[in-house]
């Protein structure tokens, strides 16, 4: 097990659940619980702690996935970890793919095909909002240290991109999506998937009546809803509040054939 070293994230944890996503220098943190010395952290092992000058004790974590999701800048509303682990299952995400992602709004949906592609293939996002790149550039080389090597950022919009390259995977997070549909159908290759996340009724009609008329077919759509439980020595009961709709998934796969309206 490695320890940690200056320089690296903390994610800073209080024994009631409360969190900090802090960076390890040479520097003091402090928060209503007290004051710790971060240069303190080098050589602790996850899971070790450190009290604070009130006697806190905060409890040292490399953060996951979802907790640095939730901890870092975001201007834009992220895609929920309940929605992002179904993209990247029913994308079907493998080694060597390459992957076409727009918009990137914060970077979550970036950062989780990233992780599941490894150095593997290539990814490549479009955004056409600089200011949205950047950030998502920033929270990207924050949670892996680097810039991966495989993941290419565009300042474009999704509609007046092309490419020569075919890609195996399409991910779309966009207020319409529909029409990008077309120019999309013709870089992804037969057999490709095209998955889309939208919030509203509406917009998934107009997604689906894109896909067919540009060769998709098995199109589905869900919605995914999670609710976490209490338990202790005493309850076990669902939690009051719940994260309900977030978002509607539809998938599709590329055939070179076109679809009528009433093609079963």
């Amino acid at each position: 097990m490695s320890t940690f070293r200056m320089d690296e994230w903390v994610l800073l944890t209080a024994q009631k659940g409360k969190k900090w996503l802090v960076r390890v220098d040479d520097a003091p943190f402090s928060c209503h619980l007290g004051v710790i010395q971060m240069r303190e952290v080098v050589g602790k092992q996850e899971g070790d702690s450190l009290e604070t000058h009130n006697g806190a004790k905060f409890f040292l974590f490399r953060p996951t996935l979802e907790e640095y999701i939730f901890t870092m800048e975001r201007p834009t509303q992220i895609i929920y970890p309940k929605d992002l682990s179904a993209l990247v299952f029913y994308g079907d995400i493998r080694p060597g793919d390459t992957v076409l992602e727009s918009g990137i709004g914060s970077g979550a949906l970036t950062l989780a095909l990233l992780r599941s592609m490894n150095e593997s293939g290539r990814l490549i996002s479009v955004e056409k909002r600089l200011k949205f790149a950047l950030q998502a550039r920033e929270n990207i080389y924050k949670f892996f240290g680097h810039h991966p090597p495989n993941h290419h950022l565009l300042v474009a919009d999704i509609q007046d991109f092309s490419t020569t390259a075919r890609v195996d995977r399409i991910f779309l997070d966009l207020p319409e999506p529909w029409h990008c549909i077309g120019p999309m159908s013709r870089i992804l290759r037969q057999g490709g998937l095209l998955l889309s996340l939208s919030p509203n009724v509406g917009q998934i009609q107009l997604v689906y009546k894109e896909l067919k008329a540009h060769g998709f077919a098995n199109i589905r759509t869900f919605e995914l809803l999670k609710r976490d439980w209490l338990i202790d020595e005493r309850r076990a009961r669902p939690i009051d509040r719940m994260i309900a709709h977030t978002g509607f998934i539809t998938v599709a796969k590329k055939t070179p054939y076109l679809f009528s309206d009433d093609a079963e």
